[in-house]
């Protein structure tokens, strides 16, 4: 059976994608779909927002590796707890609202959401340290 952690890991990968494409529509409307097809060497100024969300998924791709590594030790050591699911949902949550908020451009609630996430990274690594 798969882990909570790999549940999680799941989830997280679904919101890099999302993230990836949400501003697509966008671009592709006020570039046109010969840019979209095209090697977009050339850039249109685009609103902010789709400029922030191309941000909010290179800076979820930060912590990616750290979480992914967490999730596999985790798994080949046998340990799932409260402590580590608990980790995982505050990781999961802590990006979706970081990248939730980094779209709509509010900066401290933002740096909130990314401490969060980076709490349940160490929730997820006590139980090895220990």
């Amino acid at each position: 059976m798969i882990s909570f952690e790999f549940k999680v890991m799941l989830a997280t990968g679904f919101l890099y994608w999302f993230l990836g494409h949400v501003a697509v529509p966008t671009k592709t409307r006020i570039a046109g779909l010969a840019w979209n097809m095209g090697n977009r060497e050339t850039q249109p100024e685009f609103p902010a927002w789709t400029e922030r969300a191309d941000r909010a998924q290179r800076n979820l791709l930060e912590s990616l590796p750290l979480y992914f590594a967490l999730a596999i030790c985790l798994a080949a050591a046998g340990i799932s707890n409260g402590y580590t699911q608990l980790g995982a949902w505050l990781f999961l949550g802590g990006r979706l609202g970081h990248a939730l908020v980094f779209i709509a451009g509010v900066p401290v609630i933002r740096s909130f959401c990314y401490g969060t996430a980076m709490a349940g990274l160490l929730l997820m690594a006590l139980p090895m340290l220990t």
